[in-house]
């Protein structure tokens, strides 16, 4: 017999959301589900344990919920009695308010304030544009993500790059040199990837 989760090993919540536990036991091959309670015990992530209710679905599927209630990594050990066991972990972040979205500080910081003279209007411009085109682009979550956040400033970057150089810029000043730098950046793409939107047709 084996045990496995339906609900997969690795999830990623807010504060606030129920982790959904989702257990199947089955014969070898897979083919039948087989009768063997388990126990689910989660490990917070400031030390201590919980045990949540585990419902029996019927034949060999059981599922337990816990609302997460704190930033961190929980883990949680699902334990058959015959089936062995099975580990998962979940990984809780606050909601990102408007406030803790990027901001021209962080561009500014980005770019490097002693190698750019953008004004800050122009840092506003570039990321209110390319936060409204990666939010066309990708399922952007309340939980604005690390990956999502560094695109956006390289995004940014490369809004400010492509603009027409101004007098003072030439392609061996800053303009050029941002351009080179970002001017194809498949990083943006690389860092998307999980939250692009398919196409279809």
């Amino acid at each position: 017999m084996t045990v496995r989760l339906r609900s997969g090993s690795s999830v990623t919540l807010a504060v606030g959301d129920v982790w959904v536990i989702d257990v199947r036991v089955t014969d070898v091959d897979r083919l039948s589900y087989v009768d063997d309670p388990a126990t689910v015990t989660i490990t917070l992530p400031a030390g201590g344990t919980v045990e949540p209710v585990v419902e029996a679905l019927g034949s060999g599927r059981y599922l337990a919920t816990y609302a997460v209630g704190a930033t961190g990594r929980y883990v949680a050990r699902v334990i058959t009695a015959t089936s062995g066991t099975v580990d998962a972990t979940a990984y809780v972040e606050a909601v990102t308010t408007a406030a803790q979205m990027p901001t021209i500080t962080d561009l500014d910081n980005w770019l490097g304030p002693e190698t750019h003279s953008w004004s800050d209007d122009d840092l506003q411009d570039a990321l209110d544009v390319e936060a409204s085109n990666q939010r066309d682009m990708c399922r952007v979550p309340a939980v604005y993500p690390k990956a999502l956040r560094g695109a956006l400033l390289r995004r940014a970057a490369r809004h400010l790059a492509l603009r027409a150089p101004r007098p003072e810029a030439s392609d061996q000043g800053e303009t050029g040199a941002l351009a080179r730098q970002y001017g194809r950046d498949s990083e943006v793409r690389r860092l998307e990837a999980p939250w692009r939107k398919l196409t279809v047709g």
